[in-house]
């Protein structure tokens, strides 16, 4: 059904987008237990379609696998990440760099939800004495969606839903002709999205009216 539509919009299966996706989403033994989240439909569907760049931003830290848990906590109104049993080690500005670093070569990224690294607004945040109280952003994935607001991005979680599926992998090839072709290719797009059925089609359009508007 996913290459039924790519075709749909005239993308060609060779021209294939760069995605980031969490390494644990794709079966790396990366997670602070020493365990992975292997989540089907990026492993089995997803990579067929894209190009998998798989990133760990905790280990690319330099945190080890196995490693003590992380968390979210808001201290005087501003999200840190700090280690669960060591506070003080505070692992925020690290994991944002590791986003600055990766954003500008790729067009798409699947998160994993709820991680304090990776999480986007699906992230427990607690407080000083360690409640969670709200849900919020991972330091990584959080850097990523403010330092590129066009960057198509997904939780794991949100695939699940087909139709979300369907519109994320759009927006990825559609970011992906705008970064290759630039603004004027946006005009051929907007053109073949006529093809598409209901909400996809003015979810696209919008999409493609958000790129038109920033400078490439």
């Amino acid at each position: 059904m996913l290459p039924d539509l790519l075709q749909q919009m005239g993308f060609v299966a060779a021209d294939r987008p760069t995605v980031g996706v969490s390494a644990c989403l794709t079966g790396n033994p990366v997670r602070h237990d020493g365990g992975h989240r292997r989540h089907a439909l990026v492993q089995d569907e997803l990579a067929g379609l894209v190009r998998l760049v798989e990133v760990c931003p905790e280990v690319a830290v330099g945190l080890p696998v196995p490693r003590p848990p992380i968390q979210v906590v808001e201290i005087e109104g501003a999200r840190r990440v700090r280690h669960v049993t060591a506070p003080r080690q505070d692992l925020t500005e690290a994991l944002a760099d590791q986003a600055r670093a990766v954003g500008p070569a790729l067009s798409g990224f699947v998160v994993k939800s709820r991680s304090p690294s990776c999480g986007l607004g699906t992230t427990p945040v607690h407080d000083e004495q360690g409640r969670p109280f709200a849900l919020g952003d991972g330091a990584f994935a959080g850097t990523l969606a403010r330092h590129h607001p066009h960057l198509p991005m997904a939780n794991d979680s949100d695939l699940d839903a087909p139709l979300f599926t369907q519109a994320f992998l759009l927006r990825v090839f559609c970011h992906h002709h705008w970064r290759t072709h630039g603004a004027d290719g946006l005009a051929t797009l907007r053109a073949r999205s006529g093809r598409l059925d209901e909400p996809l089609l003015s979810g696209t359009r919008r999409f493609l009216d958000r790129l038109a508007g920033v400078r490439h």
